[in-house]
């Protein structure tokens, strides 16, 4: 059951794009691991990921999730983000706007969830927008 101290004491992964980096073979994964989902090694560090990416694929979900209806459709990207890749989700972007290498960067919005009645936020991603 996730309460509210889990929440703050996840907050690395839920708003700062932590991850980790093996020592060995170089693999970066985030969320960050205590092992290394490659090679298996525990030398490991946490890194700092970057906050802007690319698309490198994508998904449009039009039937809508339970808990996620008002947010049909659902567009879901596997994102690049330096040497890490991830899944998430994009936001401030219309499903036939998105396209293979599209600039994204990292957003904090409010979860769609509640938590003993309290609001908490996650990282999105949406377009970057050339000024």
């Amino acid at each position: 059951m996730l309460t509210i101290q889990r929440v703050w004491r996840l907050q690395e992964k839920l708003i700062k794009l932590v991850g980790s980096e093996c020592m060995d073979c170089g693999y970066v994964c985030y969320p960050p691991k205590a092992a290394c989902p490659r090679c298996g090694s525990r030398e490991v560090k946490k890194i700092q990921l970057p906050r802007v990416g690319k698309v490198l694929s994508y998904t449009v979900l039009k039937v809508p999730v339970e808990g996620f209806e008002s947010k049909s459709p659902l567009i879901i990207a596997l994102v690049e983000l330096g040497k890490a890749r991830i899944i998430t989700q994009l936001t401030d972007v219309g499903a036939n706007e998105i396209y293979v290498g599209m600039p994204v960067e990292a957003t904090i919005r409010k979860s769609p969830q509640m938590i003993e009645g309290a609001t908490h936020y996650i990282i999105k991603f949406k377009p970057v927008i050339k000024k």
